[in-house]
C-alpha cells in the first residue's frame, strides 16, 4: 500500500484526496495543516491521521500532495525532497523564480518523483487538441492563442485575495495557459505584457492580463486572461501552414488546406468518466511505481513562474523581455 500525506486540507486538498481514494493500493495516511481544525475534519472524512508537524508526517507517508499556498511550496516541497518522499505539487510551483529553481535543484540532487499539477493537460479536450497538432494536419504552428475569463470577485473570500497569502493571476491561475502554451507550441523567447486590475484594494492582486509572446519555432502565442469578465469565455486555438485549430465549450473545430469545410469533434465526455484530476493522480501514482518521469514535471513548473515574472516585469518596465535560451 502507497501511503501519501496531505500537505494543506483546503479545497484542492479535498479534490485530489477524493482521486487517490479511488485508486487500488493507495491509502491516504496523514494530514498536516497549520489550521488543526481543518486537518482534523479531513483526517476523519478520509480515514487518515492528522500531524502537528510535517516531520512527523514525512516519516510515516511514501508520497506527499502539496496543497498550500503558493508561498509555502518551496519549504515543504524541499523538506519533502530532502527526507526522500515522492512529491506531487499544486500548481503555480512557487511564487517567485528563486524559489522554483531552489526546488528544481533539489529534485535534480534526488531520487524522488516530482510532478506539478496542470490538470489542464489531462482534460479530454486538450489531448485530443494535442494529438491534433502533433499528427502534422495543420503543418507548422504559426499562432497560438488562448482566452479565458472568469468572474471570480463574488466567490466566497480565500487565499487568493488574502494579503497575506495572495500571489496574482499571472503567477496563480495564467501558470495553467502558460504550460498549456508551451505543450501545444513551444518554447518562449520573448515576452511584452500589460497587467492590471479591477481590485484596487488588493496590493499585488492582477486580475485581468494580455501577454504577447514570441515563441522559439518563430510563431507569436498571445495569452489573454480576466478574472473579472461578468461573462465568463474560454477558448484556445492555433494557425498553422496547412489549418488552422480551435476548442471552446470541449468542442475542437478545424480546417486545413485540403478540407472545403470544418470538421467537428466533440470532446465533452472524459475518458472512462474520469475527471482530469483523477486521470492526473494516476498518472502521478504509476509514475512513482515504474520510476517514469512525469509528463509535468518540475522544470515545466519553473518555465511558467519564469514566464509569469517576465509578463509581470514587462508591464511594470514597459519593455519586451528577453528569456535566455538556457532558461526555460
Amino acid at each position: 500500500m502507497l501511503k501519501i500525506g496531505m500537505i494543506g486540507a483546503g479545497h484542492i486538498a479535498n479534490t485530489h484526496a477524493a482521486c487517490l481514494q479511488k485508486i487500488s493500493e493507495v491509502g491516504i495516511a496523514g494530514m498536516f495543516d497549520t489550521t488543526q481544525e481543518r486537518a482534523a475534519d479531513m483526517a476523519e472524512r478520509y480515514g487518515a491521521n492528522t500531524y502537528h508537524n510535517l516531520d512527523s508526517m514525512l516519516s510515516e507517508v511514501d508520497a506527499v500532495y502539496v496543497c498550500t499556498p503558493p508561498k509555502f511550496h518551496r519549504e515543504a516541497a524541499i523538506e519533502a525532497i530532502e527526507s526522500g518522499i515522492h512529491v506531487f505539487c499544486e500548481k503555480p510551483l512557487t511564487v517567485t523564480v528563486e524559489d522554483a529553481e531552489a526546488i528544481e535543484e533539489a529534485v535534480n540532487r534526488s531520487d524522488v518523483v516530482f510532478a506539478v499539477g496542470f490538470n489542464f493537460r489531462f482534460s479530454q479536450d486538450s489531448m485530443e487538441f494535442k494529438k491534433l497538432v502533433e499528427s502534422g494536419r495543420l503543418g507548422d504552428i504559426y499562432q497560438f492563442w488562448s482566452i479565458r475569463f472568469l468572474w471570480s470577485p463574488h466567490l466566497p473570500p480565500n487565499w487568493r485575495t488574502d494579503p497575506r497569502f495572495l500571489c496574482g493571476m499571472t503567477i496563480e491561475s495564467l501558470s495553467h495557459d502558460f504550460d498549456f502554451m508551451r505543450w501545444i507550441a513551444g518554447d518562449v523567447e520573448s515576452v511584452m505584457g500589460r497587467v492590471t486590475t479591477s481590485r484596487s484594494d488588493l496590493d499585488g492582486y492582477d486580475n485581468i492580463v494580455n501577454a504577447l509572446m514570441g515563441l522559439r519555432n518563430g510563431g507569436i502565442a498571445n495569452v489573454q486572461a480576466s478574472w473579472a469578465n461578468h461573462i465568463g469565455t474560454r477558448q484556445y486555438g492555433v494557425i498553422g501552414s496547412l489549418g488552422s485549430a480551435t476548442y471552446e465549450k470541449d468542442v475542437i473545430r478545424w480546417k486545413t488546406d485540403k478540407h472545403s469545410s470544418e470538421e467537428a469533434m466533440d470532446c465533452g465526455k472524459q475518458p472512462e468518466g474520469k475527471s482530469s484530476y483523477q486521470l492526473e493522480s494516476e498518472h502521478f501514482i504509476n509514475c512513482i511505481k515504474t520510476g517514469e518521469k512525469p509528463m509535468i514535471s518540475v522544470d515545466n513548473g519553473v518555465a511558467t513562474v519564469k514566464i509569469s515574472h517576465a509578463v509581470l516585469r514587462s508591464s511594470e518596465q514597459g519593455c519586451v523581455v528577453n528569456l535566455d535560451r538556457g532558461s526555460l
